[in-house]
């Protein structure tokens, strides 16, 4: 099969980009594949300003539509996949490679890393030219990948149901706890006196990092024995806060920057909670951060938000309320079994291993290929 895959890579890392990347790692050793880099921003930027139209920005999407046409004109493709971007000019910059493809005569899918979709969809008005857009590239389209039963709705009356597909993210093979380190874990579990937690995605105020902050500063006035390791980039418009925190909670507080690999894998381990209180605006799919957690056995505290509840359940996890950091106190407080830590890793190990990724989305493209001939 020769695929072109069109969306964003790292860096900055986000679920998207790591999706992509994960991707094309493992589709390039079993079949011919191309990929345009979507990329418009290499430096992490506050939410408010992601997806924010200005000449640069302007410049170099004009420059990757031209090169994706010419991709898709000169390529014998037997499919194309997409991964645009919820906010609406997010999405409309990836529909002129949908008109090209459609020329062509080449499937294309699109895959939403999110739940904000059908919002934006609905946002707009039916006369508006974008609705118009967004509409006549619905219609073309093979089908449309959400990542978890949840996140259906998003397409249903948009698309006929057989075009809706459920492709749930996957993690890395190098990132998964062996059944050794989540025996040892689970010991060091029962033993421990103090509460480990760890947050591991990008510092982002909609994530819910200043909430953890406080619930963290509410135990240590509670003289609560925690420890919390941060892990990500900080979004500059709370940066001060962020380090303001850090300070003032002292060696309970311990912030890593951005980490890969190894060391991501060992501060999984050698936390027992991961939490991610998000209330992004643009809601959430399926956050691989949890996924990485649960793959090393953490137990998850997060709220239900977006396609969040479709990978998270009370036999390894709690779900909070948004913006309320005595609500992650709570949960933090509570005694789990050293079950949960198991519970995480086997429900991980079972659905969300890169293999069952790449190997459902594989199935859902190949198929188009075969109904094409």
């Amino acid at each position: 099969m020769k695929l072109l895959l069109i969306g964003p890579l790292p860096p900055p890392i986000h679920g998207i980009s790591k999706s992509n990347e994960l991707l094309y790692k493992s589709l390039k050793l079993k079949h011919e594949i191309d990929f345009l880099d979507t990329s418009t921003n290499r430096a992490f930027e506050d939410l408010e300003r992601q997806g924010k139209l200005n000449h640069r920005r302007i410049f170099t999407s004009f420059y990757q539509v031209i090169k994706g046409w010419g991709k898709i004109f000169f390529n014998k493709y037997d499919v194309v996949y997409i991964t645009p971007g919820q906010s609406i000019y997010g999405y409309l910059k990836y529909t002129p490679f949908m008109w090209v493809a459609k020329i062509r005569k080449i499937p294309y899918f699109i895959h939403i890393h999110g739940g904000f979709f059908r919002t934006m969809y609905n946002s707009l008005s039916r006369s508006s030219w974008k609705r118009k857009v967004v509409d006549k590239s619905l219609k073309r389209l093979s089908g449309a990948m959400v990542l978890g039963p949840s996140l259906k709705y998003m397409f249903e009356g948009l698309i006929p149901d057989e075009n809706i597909f459920v492709c749930e993210n996957g993690v890395e093979d190098e990132i998964f706890a062996t059944k050794k380190e989540i025996e040892d874990k689970a010991e060091r579990y029962k033993n421990d006196e103090v509460i480990r937690v760890v947050y591991l995605s990008n510092l982002m105020e909609s994530k819910g990092i200043l909430d953890l902050l406080e619930a963290v500063n509410i135990l240590k006035n509670e003289e609560i024995k925690v420890h919390l390791d941060i892990a990500g980039a900080i979004e500059p418009a709370i940066e001060s806060e962020v380090k303001k925190y850090i300070l003032e909670l002292g060696d309970i507080v311990t912030y890593h920057g951005v980490v890969k690999g190894d060391r991501k894998k060992q501060l999984l381990l050698e936390n027992h909670f991961f939490c991610l209180p998000s209330k992004h605006l643009y809601g959430e799919g399926q956050p691989i951060s949890i996924l990485e957690a649960m793959a090393n056995g953490c137990i998850i505290i997060t709220t239900d938000h977006g396609g969040i509840k479709d990978i998270v359940n009370e036999k390894y996890g709690y779900f909070v309320e948004k913006q309320n950091p005595k609500s992650i106190v709570q949960a933090l407080s509570n005694e789990g079994e050293t079950e949960m830590i198991y519970s995480s890793w086997i429900e991980a190990k079972s659905n969300y291993h890169e293999v069952k990724f790449v190997n459902k989305l594989e199935v859902i493209l190949l198929n188009s290929k075969i109904n094409r001939n």
